[in-house]
Parts: structure tokens; C-alpha cells; sequence
């Protein structure tokens, strides 16, 4: 049993470990927990459990690739596409199916995914709805309707619903000037129609790139410490895919940041009070480590089996390889003691 005092000495820990500077957390991030079965060409990844308790991972490429498993560790089974025929959205003949975000609202499952090619600004967000999850239940409705802009790329949705009062918050946008949000009717199949606004950008030029560091791949989610309660934004942060020889300068691959607020729609501010739309702000939270390199495309879930959060993501392992069909699903417990995302084991 864990007593009183273990307890508070572990509060104090994770909040030393919440004082170290970033660029020494390394060493103190875990490797993933293990995973067994289909665990490999995973892409931004995105975790659900039924009500039996079976987990659904829904995944980039493949018409949106669904796994299930019985628990987080596997074993991962490939049981098909969310859209065996393709998205009712084109954009290009060469065009893809990515990031999906699922969510449960009034007994149905919305799961939201982005239609684009690499580099390509003239994307689109659609949703199909299912009650079951499995391949082969799910409709799909098309784009949402949300307008495009020259300031952002419609990808990496992500639905944002505190209760099922609140209203529907929406997250997006990739690279250009970073993520936006808006909101969604009830049902969400389509765009309120209010506009978007800025949430996260940097504009930090890497060495050797002529544009501002990508930020991309917004996740939301809120905690409550007592009577602190907060909002975090969780994003990509850096370069996703290069491959060698061409990899980027140490600390600009891909990684994983947080900022906090406390509303739904900001302002979010890092770990050091930096604003993190106006002043460059994001606290690291995982980055390359060990056999881990450029971790992202990350979602996070409170899980009811296991009693904690987690964070899930996906990554490479350079002994194995940087092709796409080697990335890997990779998951890790959060602790949020010292009101701030901490990886544990």
C-alpha cells in the first residue's frame, strides 16, 4: 500500500524533475511500454476502448489502418480500413488518408481524418461515424466544411468536449503558422462556421530550412490537481520524417511539447511562462532518446483498466530503420502531480 508520506515524496519528485532543464530530461525519459503483435508502420496513431474494453488504434495510410487489442501492450491485430474505398474527399490523385481522431459522443463514434500529400496546403477534414467501431460499420460524410486559409493546412484534426454540455472545440493545422481551433455543430459533421483562431505557433527557422519550425499535431486534454484544473495542448514539435543522410540538426527532429491554460482556447503558456502563440513557447516533454528517435503524432487517454493517463505516439528505432513501414506505436504513463505532464513508467 502506498502510504502518506511515499506519496507527497513522490509529488516532490516529479516536481524536481518538472526544474531540470530540458536538455538534460533525457536521461530520465523511459522507453516505451512494451508492444506486441502489429506494431510497426504506425503513423499518428490514435487509441479508443469499447465499452467491452477492447482498444482500437486507428492510424495514418491504409484508408486509416484499425487494430485492436486487449490491452495497450497487445497483442495488435490488423483487422482492416475505416474506408476500404477511400475518402468521399479528393484533393489530388496522389493523395492520402491521415490522422484520424475518434470520439464517442451520444452512443456514436466520430472519427475525424485529413485528405493531403506531402507538402500540400489545399487539404481537407472529413468524418465518417460508426456505433461499432469494426471495419466495415462506418459511414462517411465527407468534408466538414471548414474553409480553407493561407494560414494553416487542414490536417491532425482533433475534437476537444469536456461534457456532453460543453461545446464541440476543434483542433488543427500543420506547419505555415501553426495550430488553430474552432468549433463543431452537435452532431459534428460539420463546421459551426466561427471562426478560427491562432493557438500555437513558432516561428523559429531551423538551421538549414528556409521555414519556421512545424508545429502540427494538436492533442487536448484536461486534468484536475485539487482545485487546480488545466487544459493541456499537446503538439509536434520539429522535423517528422527525414531519413539519413538527411536527418535534422540534433534537437529539431520530431518531439513532443505541452502548454497549459486555464481555458479551452487559451491563451496556453509553457513551463517557463513563455506564451506559446506570440513568444515561442512549449515545454519538451519527450524528444529522441536511446533507441527512440523523433517521437510524435501523439494522442492521450485517461485509462479506466489501468487507472492513469497515457500518452501514445509514434516513433523510430534506428537500429531497425526510418522507413515509413518502420515506425512504430509506442505508448507511456503520465504523471500530472506537479501540474505539469511528467513521462513515467
Amino acid at each position: 500500500m502506498l502510504s502518506l508520506s511515499n506519496f507527497f515524496a513522490g509529488v516532490t519528485f516529479l516536481t524536481a524533475v518538472a526544474a531540470i532543464p530540458l536538455i538534460s530530461r533525457a536521461s530520465l525519459w523511459p522507453d516505451p511500454e512494451p508492444c506486441t503483435g502489429n506494431c510497426s508502420w504506425i503513423h499518428d496513431p490514435n487509441v479508443i476502448k469499447s465499452a467491452t474494453g477492447t482498444y482500437y488504434r486507428f492510424s495514418t495510410s491504409g484508408n486509416i489502418a484499425i487494430a485492436t487489442a486487449p490491452s495497450l501492450t497487445g497483442p495488435w491485430s490488423y483487422k482492416g480500413a475505416m474506408l476500404p474505398g477511400g475518402p468521399a474527399i479528393h484533393v489530388a490523385d496522389n493523395q492520402d488518408t491521415w490522422a484520424p481522431d475518434v470520439s464517442l459522443i451520444d452512443g456514436t463514434y466520430y472519427a475525424f481524418y485529413a485528405v493531403s500529400y506531402i507538402g500540400y496546403q489545399g487539404s481537407e477534414i472529413g468524418v465518417a461515424t460508426s456505433t461499432f467501431l469494426d471495419p466495415g460499420t462506418w459511414t462517411d460524410h465527407g468534408s466538414i466544411g471548414l474553409p480553407k486559409s493561407s494560414s494553416y493546412n487542414l490536417i491532425d484534426p482533433n475534437l476537444f468536449q469536456e461534457s456532453g454540455s460543453s461545446p464541440i472545440y476543434f483542433s488543427f493545422g500543420s506547419g505555415w503558422q501553426g495550430v488553430f481551433q474552432s468549433t463543431l455543430n452537435s452532431p459534428p459533421v460539420t463546421a459551426s462556421g466561427a471562426a478560427a483562431t491562432n493557438l500555437a505557433y513558432n516561428s523559429t527557422v531551423p538551421p538549414g530550412q528556409n521555414f519556421p519550425s512545424v508545429t502540427e499535431g494538436s492533442y487536448q486534454f484536461w486534468w484536475q490537481n485539487g482545485g487546480d484544473k488545466w487544459y493541456y495542448l499537446f503538439f509536434s514539435s520539429g522535423a517528422c520524417c527525414n531519413t539519413p543522410p538527411n536527418l535534422a540538426a540534433t534537437g529539431d527532429e520530431y518531439k513532443i511539447m505541452v502548454c497549459r491554460s486555464t481555458s479551452q482556447s487559451g491563451p496556453f503558456f509553457d513551463q517557463a511562462g513563455r506564451n506559446c502563440l506570440t513568444q515561442n513557447g512549449g515545454t519538451l516533454i519527450l524528444g529522441s532518446h536511446d533507441n527512440v528517435y523523433a517521437p510524435g503524432g501523439q494522442g492521450v487517454m485517461y485509462d479506466s483498466t489501468l487507472g492513469r493517463p497515457v500518452i501514445y505516439y509514434h516513433y523510430v528505432n534506428p537500429t531497425i530503420g526510418y522507413k515509413a513501414e518502420d515506425f512504430l506505436f509506442g505508448f507511456n504513463y503520465l504523471d500530472f502531480s506537479s501540474g505539469w505532464p511528467v513521462i513515467v513508467s
